[in-house]
């Protein structure tokens, strides 16, 4: 993918940009389980990390997920299923 004009970009204080193909489209009806909440990993060069501000199933600040961040395979694995509502995998926590 190209972007068009990079102008934009530059003059801001963007440092980093992610340019991928299209996944599933993103909706904010999907209701994501306490306990997928409380499980839900990341990782880093600095290694893995739980979700932050997690408190009895469900999330309390935002903060944690500002930013670009990979998921951890069995949590993208996880959430993948649950956007295509296939249900929880077998085997989960």
């Amino acid at each position: 993918m190209k972007l068009p004009d990079w102008r934009p970009l530059k003059a801001g204080c963007v440092t980093e940009v992610l340019v991928e193909p299209p996944g599933a489209p993103l909706t904010f009806d999907t209701v994501v389980p306490g306990d997928l909440l409380e499980r839900l990993t990341f990782t880093s060069r600095r290694g893995e990390r739980l979700l932050k501000y997690v408190e009895d199933g469900r999330l309390i600040r935002s903060v944690s997920l500002q930013g670009i961040y990979r998921l951890a395979a069995d949590s993208a694995e996880e959430l993948d299923q649950l956007v295509r509502h296939d249900g929880p995998r077998e085997g989960s926590k």
